[in-house]
């Protein structure tokens, strides 16, 4: 079993090792916030503490190296107030480290530390990737028609599909990538469309992130620029969520993209 915290500098800690043992405390814990208002239940997913007991094992000068290098990774997150990624087997949570507290274990070559784990919101997350690939070469495109800057939807034969599986019990969010070079991308999710009226060089990619509700384009260099305004218009929610489910995944198979489907949960799923 993977149990590992990454910091938001990629530093890491696993949970589980040679000389590390999760001994105490559970990640199998769930709580939805309740409010009641005239006489109507509403429920909300919130922050959750978890705490967790690791017991360490070594020398005594092994354990206080590794006890000052625990302290460093997850004092740097907070400093900053960027959280880092708890990775449970599959799934992964983003949270802070906040809390600890030594203290000598019943064996004198044992030292127990608890964690404490603040997590901004209680949402555990799955990814699931499909790849689309490309069929044909961009420069041997035949028989499509492109409307300028206004109306830019692609009317050629839809080569790519593929059944994309939403293991989820709602629907669910997602992360699109497209990648250059291309005009106008678009991936189709059943009847809903995600389409960008934009162009992308070689070397250059695009970005939904429904989660966040962003588009971003990335140059070769890095550089991002903001391509909210060059979404599809048809529909008024752009960042329709992936029906729950099994959903066919189209494209004009001339370019490559990917699509991440995020299960997210209030626990993670027993390894």
């Amino acid at each position: 079993m993977r149990v590992r915290y990454i910091n938001s500098q990629n530093y890491s800690v696993d949970f589980v090792d040679a000389n590390i043992l999760p001994t105490s405390g559970y990640l199998h814990q769930r709580k939805w916030n309740t409010t009641i208002e005239n006489d109507s239940v509403s429920l909300s997913i919130g922050n959750y503490t978890y705490t967790i007991t690791l017991t360490l094992r070594g020398s005594l000068k092994e354990r206080k190296e590794t006890l000052d290098k625990m302290c460093d990774i997850f004092e740097l997150d907070c400093i900053n107030e960027t959280p880092g990624t708890l990775y449970f087997g599959d799934y992964y949570i983003k949270c802070y480290i906040v809390s600890s507290n030594t203290s000598i274990a019943n064996i004198n070559t044992r030292t127990n530390v608890e964690l404490g784990i603040f997590c901004i919101k209680q949402e555990w997350i799955k990814e699931k990737k499909y790849n689309l690939v490309m069929y044909d070469d961009k420069s041997n495109q035949t028989g499509i028609k492109k409307y300028t800057y206004r109306y830019p939807f692609l009317y050629s034969n839809q080569k790519g599909a593929v059944q994309a599986i939403n293991d989820s019990l709602a629907d669910a969010d997602f992360i699109m990538r497209f990648y250059g070079p291309c005009a106008n991308p678009y991936i189709k999710v059943g009847n809903i469309l995600y389409q960008v009226n934009t162009s992308l060089m070689a070397g250059e990619y695009l970005e939904i992130n429904s989660t966040n509700n962003t588009i971003f384009g990335v140059s070769v260099y890095g550089e991002k620029r903001n391509l909210f305004n060059y979404r599809d218009m048809s529909r008024s929610d752009f960042f329709t969520k992936i029906p729950s489910g099994s959903n066919v995944v189209g494209w004009d198979g001339t370019f490559k993209a990917e699509l991440i489907i995020l299960d997210k949960r209030t626990e993670p799923r027993w390894l």
